[in-house]
This record gives structure tokens, sequence and C-alpha cells, in this order.
């Protein structure tokens, strides 16, 4: 007979454990760990069970990030520390936060007069351009004017020192430029790619894998800079999954490399998206 902890841990809901876990923090910890769970949480749903939660979820849910210029480390690191710590507590049977890569220190930057004049181009699909357009179009049309708005109004209330309105808008709009002047960047150096070949995987194909740890199926479309879902299964050509699958064919047992150790797929079906 399963004890009643058993039964209660395998009833325990992603919101629950969450919350659960912020109580737990230092309060200076909590703001941004809130934050980013409340992403996770957002992301995944708060009302699925955390005995369901897969690595494979953990896998896509980080690879939205692969391509942002945003600290991925310090988006990533509060979800780890959360996984590791459901297994701790015996929440779920395996350490969900292992599947959690973090980001190696940047090599050193080049001095200027090292620099290539020209930026590399980026392969890019139609559609990706397309979408990375229309963002743009929206962030300075729309949100960067909004988020300024807000941070005008917060700046009315002169103390700053429990000003969590104006930090939060002061924080938001930096993101908001920073996704800006990443979309201007890309678009400069695009490349639109109109392949169509489907003998080995590519950019916009449909792939479908047979995961050998977890014998089960899972299929990735192979994207460029704006079409990244990875809960959609959309994953870039620079991802650990996606680059490691470029240019095999079906058939091929590719390895891909985890804080865990190598994760290995065969190549069951290549599609046109």
């Amino acid at each position: 007979m399963r004890s009643n902890d058993t039964q209660a841990n395998e009833s325990t809901r992603l919101g629950e454990a969450i919350s659960a876990y912020i109580q737990t923090l230092a309060t200076e910890d909590r703001e941004l760990t809130s934050r980013e769970l409340s992403r996770f949480g957002r992301w995944l749903g708060t009302d699925v069970l955390v005995s369901r939660i897969t690595a494979v979820d953990v896998s896509r849910y980080q690879e939205q990030f692969s391509e942002s210029s945003v600290d991925l480390n310090r988006r990533l690191e509060p979800v780890k520390a959360f996984l590791t710590n459901l297994k701790t507590q015996k929440v779920t049977s395996i350490n969900l936060g292992a599947h959690i890569r973090l980001r190696r220190p940047p090599a050193r930057k080049r001095a200027p007069s090292e620099r290539k004049d020209e930026p590399e181009q980026v392969r890019i699909t139609e559609r990706g351009f397309a979408a990375l357009t229309e963002e743009l179009k929206d962030l300075e049309e729309r949100v960067r004017p909004e988020v300024t708005e807000q941070l005008r109004r917060a700046a009315a209330d002169k103390d700053f020192r429990e000003n969590a309105p104006y930090d939060a808008a002061k924080q938001r709009l930096a993101e908001v430029q920073t996704r800006i002047n990443d979309i201007r960047k890309t678009l400069s150096a695009a490349s639109i790619y109109t392949g169509n070949s489907t003998d080995t995987v590519d950019l916009g194909t449909k792939v479908t894998l047979h995961s050998l740890l977890d014998d089960e199926l899972v299929v990735y479309t192979i994207v460029g800079p704006g079409e990244v879902s990875a809960r959609d299964g959309r994953i870039s050509t620079q991802s650990p999954v996606g680059s490691a699958l470029m240019d095999r064919g079906v058939g091929e047992v590719v390895e891909v490399q985890t804080p865990v150790g190598p994760h290995s797929y065969r190549i069951e079906k290549i599609e046109p998206r």
C-alpha cells in the first residue's frame, strides 16, 4: 500500500509546488525566483500535476531561450533549483533539474580591431522574416511607447526606495529595447532560405525522432529566428538538438550532449513542414 505522503506528492499541482517552494526562500531571493517560476508555470500550466512533468517538457521550455540575448542562466537557474528541490523533497521520482542546461561563461570578447566588418549571415525562412518584421513593428509602435508611459507615471512617485512599479517598468523597457536591437541585427544579416529537400535535416524540415533513452517518438520542426516555439516543437538550428540533427538522414543516430550525458535519437522521418 502506498503511503499518504506518496499519494499527496502524486496529486501535487505545479502552481501549489511553486508557491510552497518560494515560501522556503530568503526574502531577497524571492522576487527573481517568483518571476521566473511564474513564467515557467504559465508556459506549462499551473494545474498540471508535477508527477506528469517530463524531461522533454523541461527541454522544450528552455529551447525558447536559445536565441535570446537575455541572460540565459539568470532565467533558468531558478527553474533548475526548483526542479532539483522537487526531487530532494521526493515530489518527483527523477531530478528534472538535471535536464536544464546552463550556458557556459562567454568567451573573451574580441577587440574592435579583431571583429569582421560584415556580420555573419543568418539563414531564415520567409515566414520567420515576416514574423520578426511584424514583431519589430509591434515593439516599436505599441509596446515601447506603452512601457515608456508606465515608467513616466511611476517616476512621478519620488520615493524610489519602495517604488516597485518604477523598477518593473524600467526593467521591462530595457528588455523591450534589447529585443528590438536583437531583431534589427537579425534582419540586417538575414538571408532568406527557400530549400525544400527532405533528403537530410535542414532549415524548414519536420523531423520525427525516436528517443533511444525514453523509448518514445518526438517531433521537431527546424526553424530560424522568429519562429522558435519550444512548446510547439519548433527549434532553431543553433539549439543543441537542432544543430546535432542538421544534414543528417533517415536512419542515422545522433547524440545530443546534456549535463547528465549524451541523449541519443534515431531519425525516423524527414518531411517538409
